[in-house]
């Protein structure tokens, strides 16, 4: 009989899968701050730079991780859930908070 290679979750996966998940709560605790800076009236231009600035890092965070997520699903070698995940992950909180960036510059 042929034995198959048990396929692991590969490092690049679980990478993708944890910067995802960190990046998706930092996202929501960044947008939470910045709406609370804004309803309480204390918003400067330093704040709302700060508030952009981390924003940016968060994306770049994200794509480090869709890259990984990537890499994994193409290594034959390991199992696929954990890099998926990540992708699926990563994408939607590029597109929905892109989205809610873009919702918010028009209302401004």
């Amino acid at each position: 009989m042929d034995e198959q290679p048990k396929l692991r979750h590969g490092g690049m996966g679980i990478s993708s899968f944890v910067i995802s998940i960190i990046v998706l709560i930092f996202i929501v605790l960044l947008f939470g701050v910045a709406g609370a800076v804004r309803a309480s009236g204390r918003s400067t231009p330093a704040v709302d730079t700060v508030v952009g600035l981390a924003m940016l890092l968060a994306w770049v965070a994200d794509l480090v991780g869709i890259g990984l997520g990537i890499a994994g699903a193409l290594d034959k070698r390991s199992k696929k859930t954990f890099p998926v995940l990540g992708l699926v992950i990563g994408l939607g909180t590029i597109i929905l908070t892109g989205a809610l960036v873009l919702i918010g510059l028009m209302m401004h």
